[in-house]
């Protein structure tokens, strides 16, 4: 079973950051990491969706709660905790 890949990108302007998730399977994880970032106090300012052969790639630009930059550690902080969710949330399959 394949695994979905986590990844934290900052972007040119320094506010926004962009965390990126490429599942192996055509399935959103939007509500599982909207969930999760609630949580770790960090705002989904946009979401985008591609579809990638027979996989989904979703991107969240993503900054703190008070519109400041994420900096490097809470990235990784953040990227840590997405793929904990992930590993122990396994997207459904459809019946």
């Amino acid at each position: 079973m394949h695994t979905s890949e986590v990844r934290f990108k900052e972007k040119t302007n320094g506010i926004v950051s962009m965390l990126e998730i490429a599942s192996p399977e055509r399935r959103s994880v939007l509500e599982l990491v909207r969930g999760l970032l609630f949580e770790l106090r960090v705002q989904i300012v946009q979401v985008e969706s591609v579809v990638q052969n027979a996989g989904l790639l979703e991107k969240f630009d993503v900054v703190e709660f008070d519109g400041a930059p994420i900096s490097k550690r809470r990235a990784a902080l953040i990227r840590s905790a997405v793929k904990q969710a992930l590993a122990s949330k396994p997207i459904a399959a459809a019946s």
